[in-house]
């Protein structure tokens, strides 16, 4: 079904629903729901190509501090907290060093730095100046590497709200021992500077509610039981097997 949608380019995006500081609400869905949530949406809806293709591998490497200081602060829902991770765009072999920032309002602030590919596990020095610059002084030296994960996305775009929607399959999440934890069902997450999209507002009517996930605490409280994980813990006993 989304093969069948209007095509938007990454530039064109940038333009419409960039959406760098956004509220972002996540859910997760039986893969059918997803057909019928493009089929009955359409038309108005993009998809985001890129050389022929609507569906993207990502990695993602996140770093943390030994005793785990950005996972706690979300697990003990602080009002701000940051997340850093380097992305890799598997099939276009870039990747970007993203810091994310939770603001005080409950929205997410995400900054980027493009970088090699190939440092995933060390930050080069115009890495450590970058996140040292978004999270404090000293943070970058600090960071080592704990969470892998993976998965498959594709990109919806409604110019008119503006709004988009991603569509993350086959989503693992791997520690440094190589266990892995995987998510049952297909996680979609709506980003929108604004009021809830028509995206939200249709999968309400289908009696879906957001959810409390992130791929890096959610799986990593998966694979590491002894974390504290109340936050999530509806989401782990449903969602990660």
């Amino acid at each position: 079904m989304i093969d069948d949608l209007p095509s938007v380019s990454l530039a064109e995006i940038g333009n419409t629903a960039g959406l760098q500081t956004r509220r972002d609400r996540k859910y997760v869905v039986a893969p059918a729901l997803v057909d019928r949530l493009v089929s009955e949406l359409w038309p108005g809806v993009l998809a985001l190509e890129i050389d022929g293709q609507r569906d993207f591998g990502y990695e993602s490497l996140y770093f943390d501090t030994p005793d785990l200081v950005s996972y706690r602060a979300a697990a003990h829902r602080r009002r701000r907290r940051f997340k850093v991770r380097h992305r890799h765009y598997v099939d276009a072999g870039s990747a970007m060093l993203e810091v994310k920032v939770r603001t005080g309002r409950g929205r997410n602030a995400k900054l980027r730095l493009p970088v090699d590919s190939a440092e995933a596990n060390l930050f080069s020095a115009a890495g450590r100046v970058f996140v040292d610059g978004v999270v404090g002084a000293g943070t970058a030296e600090r960071l080592v590497p704990i969470l892998t994960t993976r998965y498959r996305r594709s990109t919806l775009v409604d110019p008119d709200g503006p709004s988009r929607l991603t569509i993350d399959r086959a989503v693992t999440c791997t520690d440094r021992d190589d266990s892995t934890a995987s998510v049952v069902g297909v996680v979609i997450e709506t980003k929108t500077a604004g009021p809830p999209s028509r995206f939200d507002r249709w999968l309400w009517a289908q009696g879906h509610r957001p959810i409390r996930l992130s791929k890096y605490c959610t799986g990593l409280a998966a694979l590491r039981p002894n974390l504290p994980a109340n936050k999530w813990h509806r989401t782990l006993s449903q969602h990660l097997g």
